[in-house]
């Protein structure tokens, strides 16, 4: 029988989550034989979705596992994202090196956040502290924490939780304050167009409702045309009906300017539904927000 090979990312989180995923797969498919291949990036650092998406293009894994929020929104024609597995939590997680809540920093209190959304977003909230950027993978963050760089930081809850770090949250961030970016807290399987083995092993993970989630997160963020980086943040729930209520948010990237709506229809309208929230938040105001960021990189 053909061995499956799967695509990952070096880091220890992406570690983890594959192993989630292969012990997931091999519950379907006792029968299948399944190996993990690292994807090294070309430049020392962690690989990116361009780079796991190559190694799929050049047959070197036959499903690639991607982290939803940091997925472009375009995929390669010969490609297809066949599945999103059953999402955690998508919040934000607040830690502070003595506050435990946002609320209780000082005034003038240094935040590090890793992305312009969190940023533009938690200026939007208070806009007395001093939102520094905070890079690298979960321990360097946790690790500048502790250094005393920072009075608190900001990042995705899924990411602790999925490293048994549950002791680390001490407050879990309301999407009030902060939406998440688009697809937070979900992983997603990619493969070949016509490899009908890959896609149909990948395709028992599809869990339906999470899927519908994203998609719609997604194409929010794909139809404001900023990609990613944009200062933007979306959540989407599903109701037992079958309802899907989508909520998105543009902000100016000094928070002082915050534009927000939601929208509810049919989950099968997840893409649907995502578009025509980013033209109503285009349309209030949003276009012109958008055309005055520059997106690095």
């Amino acid at each position: 029988m053909r061995v499956i090979v799967i695509g990952t990312r070096g880091s220890l989180l992406a570690q983890a989550q594959t192993r989630y995923v292969v012990e997931l797969l091999k519950e379907n498919w006792p029968e299948a034989e399944f190996k993990v291949r690292t994807v090294q990036a070309k430049v020392g650092q962690d690989a990116t979705a361009a780079e796991l998406r190559q190694a799929l293009q050049n047959r070197q894994i036959d499903i690639a596992l991607h982290s939803m929020k940091y997925l472009p929104a375009e995929t390669p024609g010969d490609l297809h994202l066949v599945a999103v597995t059953r999402r955690m939590e998508p919040r934000e997680a607040f830690l502070g090196r003595s506050a435990k809540r946002l609320e209780d920093l000082p005034k003038g209190a240094v935040v590090g956040a890793s992305t312009l959304c969190r940023k533009a977003q938690l200026l939007a909230f208070r806009s007395d502290l001093q939102v520094k950027a905070l890079s690298g993978d979960l321990d360097d963050r946790l690790a500048a924490l502790g250094s005393g760089d920072y009075d608190a930081i900001v990042m995705g809850a899924a990411e602790l939780l999925r490293m048994d770090l549950h002791n680390r949250i001490d407050q879990m961030l309301s999407p009030e304050v902060i939406l998440p970016p688009a697809g937070q807290g979900a992983l997603g399987l990619e493969v070949r167009r016509g490899d009908d083995w890959a896609e149909e092993l990948a395709y028992s993970l599809n869990h339906r409702p999470s899927a519908d989630r994203v998609y719609a997160e997604r194409a929010f963020v794909k139809a404001l045309g900023m990609g990613l980086a944009a200062p933007a943040g979306a959540l989407a729930t599903v109701e037992d009906d079958g309802l899907l209520r989508l909520e998105g948010v543009v902000v100016s990237p000094d928070g002082r300017e915050i534009i927000r709506a939601e929208i509810e229809g049919d989950a099968s309208e997840a893409v649907e539904l995502g578009d025509e929230l980013a033209l109503d938040l285009l349309e209030q105001g949003g276009r012109e927000l958008l055309a005055g960021v520059e997106i690095s990189g």
